[in-house]
């Protein structure tokens, strides 16, 4: 008589900082090019089912200011325990001084605040649903977000919602790589609306970009009301789920804007 023992494929584990041992919160679990994986929760905790995922196929966790980590289902599975290490990334950002009379302020991206298009995002489902939409924005001169604003044609939400905001480069014409040094998570309330906007000051976070490149944001964990952005038509907009590939959204794209300063 033999005796199989089977190795479970429920795994679980803690996204961690191999630089200061920290739980990563929010990071995205999943498989390259699929619409399949998890968010690890505010203390970094995750629980992963991987029965019906090919062993050979890869898992990434690409959080902004550390290296991704990438394993083959099958390591992954073998490994023991299932924590995620992220080594941090070192990037030597050279400062760049702004004087005033060189650049100009400038509003760019969907501005529409209609009532009938509109984008609603999947909550229900909390960390096991990761959805993410993003705009394009092109600029044939360098420029600095200072805002990213979104609209919201509809806010009902008893509790605050948290949004993760991403910047990508160009890639074949769609969301491409991300340019972040870090994760931008922020908390909305409804009174933090104003005329149904809610802006994010990012002039810290020194985000520069020039040619193509997309402002993106997703919603993060469960909330107990209805929230939607405004839409407008003929704008290039793109959607994914986890890591699965960016789809553009017929022809319409959520209102996100940005207010950047651009060189003259």
């Amino acid at each position: 008589m033999r005796c199989i023992l089977a190795q479970s494929q429920v795994v679980s584990g803690t996204v961690l900082s191999k630089d200061d041992g920290k739980a990563i919160p929010y990071a995205k679990i999943g498989i390259v090019n699929a619409s399949f994986g998890v968010q690890a929760d505010e203390k970094g905790r995750f629980e992963l089912q991987l029965d019906k995922v090919s062993k050979d196929k890869e898992l990434i966790v690409a959080v902004p200011g550390y290296k991704q980590f990438r394993s083959t289902v099958q390591d992954f599975i073998m490994q023991n325990p299932h924590d995620i290490i992220l080594d941090e990334k070192v990037t030597n950002i050279q400062e760049v001084v702004i004087t005033p009379k060189n650049y100009k302020e400038k509003n760019m991206g969907v501005n529409s605040k209609s009532k009938s298009m509109m984008f609603t995002p999947n909550m229900e489902k909390g960390n096991a649903v990761v959805e993410e939409t993003a705009v394009a924005f092109s600029s044939g001169k360098r420029l600095k977000i200072n805002k990213i604003n979104i609209n919201f044609s509809r806010f009902e939400s008893t509790k605050p919602i948290k949004v993760r905001y991403t910047v990508y480069d160009d890639v074949d014409g769609k969301p491409g790589n991300l340019i972040l040094d870090h994760d931008i998570i922020t908390t909305i309330n409804k009174d933090q609306l104003e005329d149904s906007t809610f802006s994010l000051d990012v002039s810290k976070e020194n985000i520069w970009a020039e040619g193509k490149f997309y402002v993106g944001i997703q919603f993060i964990g469960q909330a107990d009301g209805k929230v939607a952005l405004s839409g407008a038509l003929f704008r290039a907009g793109f959607y994914r789920s986890f890591y699965g590939p960016w789809e553009k959204i017929g022809m319409a794209a959520p209102a996100i804007n940005i207010d950047v300063r651009v060189k003259k």
